[in-house]
């Protein structure tokens, strides 16, 4: 193993990476045909018709192997639907109903390289060995890395037919998998600006209200380069400091921005760089204003907690399920990564967490209910929000660890 491979295995990896191998015509694409009904024009690029409509049916009959339990399953937080009591999850519920197994899911996730590091050394050994989870949910790039690896089981195509008829034709062909045979999407979303109304007094409407010297020692931004190196840059693109869109950023490109956030990280202004602890900052008060995950606040903050999507852009990434190898209940995690699939089950996961569903069909069932919900910018981005939204830099290995040592430095000194 070189020097290089060694530091890769290591090096953070946050979690909002967006599709590797794919570019901005994919994005506009997949947004476009989320909003498929809107009357404005598509972003330039997009494909101005709507994915082919759900499978109303399998077309494969699923194996007769036994599907046994426990299905241990590791999920970010704020990641599935919950009753109004918030006591238990009907989705959860509906599946060990119809499968007669427990499933053991626990918020276990709550950035990619902190997860990574706990499931590293069992996945890199030779061979393989049991991480304890059936199914984990990660960011493109690290799903990238752990396929890449050799470290995740492929699906048995008649297990999850549903998936595979009814997942949206615009997340398909990426280059890690191009044929989905090892991941599929859990759900996609945005990186944007939080804050709470109450203590800001004001409404937040640009990544350059973050450094507002009126929040000083309240404000925390995204572990890791690529979400906060790409909507910081978004903001120098908007000031003319830098040219280049978040997915074009020139490592010295990174070095301009790492150089405007660090007097706000040795003033104290920015409190720390957090994954999804921002809404616990949230909640107790710590933290005004932030970098934040699209469904996160409208799911689970407080009611003066707030999302807006800046003026200056937003960034797009997806998160997707995977089957660690050296798993006991392979079979039970291909019929929940089936299950949640399924157009009306897909409908209410997205009704509760805010976040842009894989499924064909999903905004169609949601509007026979909730015909509002069916137009929210979370769920479903109007043309004017996708035109600004933007992927983030799909860099070499060398460049991943090269633009992490920047970052680092920064959230070393944070606090």
């Amino acid at each position: 193993m070189t020097d290089l491979e060694q530091r890769v295995r290591v090096v953070p990896v946050t979690r909002r990476a967006f599709l590797v191998g794919t570019g901005m015509t994919g994005v506009a694409a997949f947004l476009a045909a989320c909003n498929s009904g809107a009357s404005s024009s598509p972003t330039s690029g997009a494909s101005t018709e709507p994915s082919v409509g759900p499978s109303v049916g399998p077309t494969v009959e699923p194996t007769q192997e036994a599907i046994v339990g426990p299905l241990n399953f590791a999920n970010w937080p704020a990641y599935i639907d919950l009753t109004e009591d918030e006591s238990s999850s009907p989705t959860l519920t509906d599946f060990e109903a119809k499968y007669g197994i427990k499933v053991n899911y626990q918020e276990k996730i709550e950035a990619n390289e902190d997860f990574y590091a706990t499931i590293a050394p069992q996945l890199g050994a030779n061979p393989p060995l049991a991480t304890g989870w059936d199914l984990i949910v990660l960011t493109d790039y690290m799903a990238a890395r752990v396929v890449r690896a050799g470290w995740i089981e492929a699906f048995n195509p008649a297990n999850i037919p549903t998936a595979l008829a009814n997942v949206r034709d615009e997340l398909r062909g990426l280059d890690w998998d191009p044929d989905m045979k090892m991941h599929m999407p859990w759900q996609s979303g945005a990186t944007g600006v939080g804050y709470n109304v109450k203590s800001t007094k004001r409404d937040l409407t640009k990544v350059a209200d973050l450094f507002d010297p009126a929040f000083a020692k309240k404000v925390t931004l995204l572990t890791g380069y690529a979400d906060t190196f790409s909507l910081v840059g978004l903001l120098l693109k908007a000031k003319g400091d830098i040219s280049n869109e978040p997915a074009s950023m020139t490592y010295e490109d990174a070095q301009k921005v790492r150089d405007y956030i660090k007097p706000f990280v040795a003033s104290g202004h920015i409190r720390a760089f957090t994954g999804n602890e921002y809404l616990q900052d949230f909640g107790s008060g710590d933290t005004w204003a932030a970098m934040v995950w699209s469904g996160d606040l409208a799911s689970s903050g407080g009611k003066d907690d707030r999302f807006v999507f800046p003026d200056e852009g937003s960034i797009i990434w997806t998160d997707n399920m995977l089957i660690p190898k050296g798993v006991e209940h392979k079979r039970a995690a291909e019929a929940m990564v089936d299950f949640v699939y399924d157009v009306k089950n897909a409908a209410r996961l997205a009704a509760w967490i805010y976040y842009i569903s894989p499924v064909k069909g999903v905004a169609e069932e949601i509007k026979k209910t909730d015909p509002a919900l069916a137009t929210n910018p979370l769920l479903f981005p109007p043309p004017d929000i996708a035109a600004k939204m933007y992927p983030q830099m799909a860099l070499s290995d060398e460049e991943d660890v090269k633009w992490t040592e920047l970052s680092s430095n920064l959230e070393e000194n944070a606090g």
